[in-house]
């Protein structure tokens, strides 16, 4: 057998090569290009040795997105390939160097023995369509953090030139958005009128500004504490930063759009399931579901959690046990024991944050919508939890209920998931 150890890179990638005796076949690491050239220069090497591909174990770190094309190259080319967690590299180094040294050549070479010692669990890898929703949803986290950014610069500015306003209306609402845009400043009220407020409502239907709330905000800026210094500079600012907020706003509604075609469309996830129904009349009816919609049962998941979950684990069923599952999301606290000593610490630090996150903001949804979830709150803050170790308890349910459901394809049935043992 023959080992490749491949470290990679934006522009390059480093490769080490040695067989079953853990010698060097080819005498120093070589660096191929990340490119068509690159990917072909490489084969070449490993066909001077054998072009026997199935004596070959092609091992490279999962360390972003910049392997992904020589991975599924090597794969079409029929080669095994195996996606290494950069941890148990990290770790395996420190234990064959005894020392902290790390650098392209030796980084390949760790990779090399650590596929031949075969100490390592493969990483998993997305198909086609896991990584779509994978890439989209990412992108919508994205869009998100630029759109808190944006926001804070508009609340910067607006905490001079009309401190008062945040305290009528929430700026970032339709109607506060519309104000601000078209008044950026105290100073920009002082034209204005009752009339010519109300009239910016108009085309937005629901809304509920009336003419006396006009009337205070016209009080409100005439005794606002804004000098007007920079007035028409900040004001340029501030309408940019709308117009910057509103394009992602278009954005992440597009994105999500997307995201929500792609589940309920993907042929990986949109799995059917038949179940027997009985309606008021006693008569049994059969019931089929898709697994999202199976999903979509859960009071309080939202469809935005279950698309965080997908995108981010990928096909649930690949993790054999619930505690598997957990601890891939990494809803689990750290540890710290020696003797009798016992120490139970803060949330561990692995797993997506995006993942955790959608659980948790779904556990505080799930106290208002899911009675059987709320229970388990009260009883968790009973035995003397905080708030937050009760929520961080309650995402470990819904990530237990959402996993049995993709497993099984059934809907939520709250007598079977919290029945007395």
């Amino acid at each position: 057998m023959y080992y490749v150890g491949i470290d990679i890179a934006k522009s390059f990638h480093v490769v080490s090569v040695i067989d079953d005796e853990e010698t060097k076949v080819i005498n120093k690491p070589f660096k191929i290009n990340n490119d068509a050239k690159g990917f072909e220069e490489l084969l070449t090497v490993l066909d001077s040795i054998t072009q026997e591909k199935s004596v070959f174990t092609i091992g490279l770190e999962a360390t972003g997105i910049y392997g992904e094309n020589l991975q599924e190259f090597l794969k079409s080319k029929g080669y095994s390939v195996k996606l290494l967690n950069p941890f148990q590299t990290s770790r395996y180094r420190e234990q064959i160097t005894l020392k902290k040294v790390k650098n392209d050549e030796i980084d390949s070479l760790v990779i090399a023995l650590l596929l031949k010692d075969g100490k390592f669990s493969s990483g998993y890898i997305t198909d086609d369509e896991y990584q779509s929703l994978r890439t989209l949803y990412r992108n919508r986290s994205s869009i998100q953090a630029d759109m808190k950014d944006v926001k804070k610069r508009i609340l910067t500015q607006i905490t001079v030139t009309f401190p008062e306003f945040e305290g009528f209306i929430k700026p970032f609402s339709v109607s506060g958005l519309e104000l601000l845009d078209k008044y950026p400043t105290a100073h920009h009220y002082r034209h204005s009128s009752v009339d010519r407020i109300m009239k910016l409502f108009r085309h937005i239907q629901g809304n509920n500004f009336t003419q006396s709330k006009a009337l205070q905000l016209l009080e409100l800026s005439k005794e606002s504490i804004y000098s007007g210094k920079a007035k028409d500079a900040r004001a340029i600012a501030i309408r940019s930063s709308i117009r910057l907020l509103q394009m992602y706003l278009s954005e992440l509604n597009i994105l999500e759009s997307e995201i929500f075609s792609l589940l309920s469309s993907s042929n990986s996830i949109t799995a059917t399931s038949t179940t027997i129904v009985v309606d008021e009349a006693g008569i049994e009816i059969e019931k089929t579901n898709s697994l999202i919609a199976n999903l979509k049962t859960i009071p309080g998941v939202a469809d935005k959690t279950i698309a965080a979950l997908i995108s981010e684990c990928g096909d649930l069923t690949r993790f054999p046990t619930i505690p598997k599952f957990i601890g891939y999301l990494g809803l689990f606290p750290t540890e710290n024991s020696s003797g009798n000593s016992k120490h139970i610490g803060h949330l561990s630090k692995r797993g997506s944050p995006l993942a955790k996150h959608a659980l948790y903001m779904s556990a505080v949804s799930c106290l208002i919508h899911n009675t059987q979830l709320k229970q388990l709150y009260d009883t968790k803050r009973s035995q003397g939890k905080s708030k937050k170790e009760a929520l961080i308890s309650v995402s470990r349910k819904i990530a237990t209920i959402i996993y049995s459901i993709f497993k099984y394809n059934i809907p939520y049935d709250p007598n079977r998931v919290f029945a007395k043992s």
